[in-house]
């Protein structure tokens, strides 16, 4: 029998207390043909957040998370910015909260990080297939000190929030995204909650020289736009700071 979450959102959860990551358990589902499941943790061991750095938390503190997409979205990178979108989306609706997006993937409330997004995707014959992680920062009260000052929660933010009714109302709002016909609202709505478009950003890349310039788009394949001395540049992956 389905739980009134699974049928709130429209899809089977898988829950774990403990579990490795999320993002592994659900690719591990959706080679074994599952379409649009969720997995759900209580607490992760092994979390990842960009550029392969770990996203730990205590147990029961965030709301850890992996949707399955089936068929992928065509711009996985830029879906993953609308995930962003999603997020605040949601805690606007549930708490009224304010957040800011910081590209390719962070979630920002009071200019501090309190939720991120990853994906993962795969081409095949049927369409492929989207594992889209994220993570939001809930209960927590402290963080570790090389965190401290860039890292936030929604109950520092002074927001009380339940996590399965965040899970519900973000899996609502993913979906609204996933539509093609959603996508130019969503885009604009990205631009709109963007902390460096319009501003001088630095990009920084391991094994090169930082770029500088101004950001001013998001691409149609996710990437970021840049106006420098040079040229218009594209940014496909990169610390993104604000200069």
């Amino acid at each position: 029998m389905r739980s009134a979450v699974e049928r709130e959102v429209g899809r089977g959860i898988e829950y774990h207390a403990a579990i490795g990551s999320t993002q592994d358990r659900a690719r591990e589902l959706a080679d074994e043909g599952a379409t649009r499941g969720i997995v759900v943790a209580d607490a992760q061991s092994a979390g990842r957040g960009t550029h392969g750095r770990s996203w730990l938390a205590p147990k029961g503190t965030s709301l850890l998370a992996s949707w399955i997409v089936r068929p992928a979205p065509g711009a996985p990178a830029l879906f993953v910015a609308f995930a962003g979108v999603a997020v605040a989306r949601a805690l606007e609706g549930l708490v009224r909260a304010n957040a800011l997006l910081k590209w390719p993937n962070d979630v920002l409330l009071d200019g501090r990080k309190v939720a991120g997004t990853l994906a993962n995707a795969t081409s095949a014959g049927d369409g492929g297939v989207l594992v889209l992680g994220i993570g939001v920062n809930v209960h927590q009260r402290d963080f570790p000190a090389e965190i401290r000052d860039r890292a936030t929660s929604l109950a520092l933010a002074g927001h009380t929030v339940d996590r399965l009714a965040l899970l519900a109302r973000l899996t609502t709002e993913l979906d609204h995204v996933e539509r093609p016909e959603e996508r130019e609202r969503a885009l604009e709505e990205w631009r709109r909650r963007s902390m460096q478009m319009g501003k001088a950003v630095e990009v920084r890349v391991s094994g090169r020289a930082p770029l500088r310039g101004v950001a001013i788009a998001i691409d149609d394949d996710g990437a970021l736009v840049l106006e420098t001395d040079h040229g218009t540049e594209r940014v496909v992956a990169g610390e993104v700071v604000l200069a």
